[in-house]
């Protein structure tokens, strides 16, 4: 539980103090040879950032592992999936029991109507979160 999370990538850019890799995430079946015909063989590119204070030991092109503490990829996971989903249920419940017996729409609107406001909150505390959430090259 307290290995780091790594992936490998490429650097695609290098500015001032800030290292950007790009990672090909991959569905388990991507590399399979029948992924042409499969319709769940799927992969992604993304881009992550990582602040250094010494850039001079990498250049474009070069592979390098990403890392990342577990503890706040655990956290990661609970602001964006975990809390939500709490939220979501408990407002249909709540709504559900105290304001609309016997009526399932209107709790189920206020529910993803709450959750949204979530994320618009954690849209406003983004630089704050992403404060703590580092990423180093190994």
């Amino acid at each position: 539980m307290n290995q780091d999370i790594e992936h490998k990538g490429i650097i695609s850019d290098i500015q001032n103090n800030l290292i950007r890799v790009t990672i090909v995430s991959k569905s388990m079946c991507a590399s399979c040879h029948a992924k042409g015909a499969c319709i769940s063989g799927d992969s992604k590119e993304k881009i992550i950032e990582v602040k250094t204070s010494d850039t001079s030991n990498y250049k474009l092109g070069d592979e390098v592992v990403v890392c990342m503490k577990n503890k706040i990829g655990v956290k990661a996971v609970l602001i964006g999936f975990f809390f939500p989903f709490i939220i979501l249920i408990a407002t249909f419940i709540l709504t559900y029991i105290f304001l609309f017996d016997k009526n399932e729409v209107m709790p189920s609107l206020l529910a993803i109507f709450t959750v949204g406001i979530y994320y618009f909150i954690i849209y406003l505390l983004r630089n704050r979160i992403e404060k703590n959430i580092n990423f180093y090259i190994k």
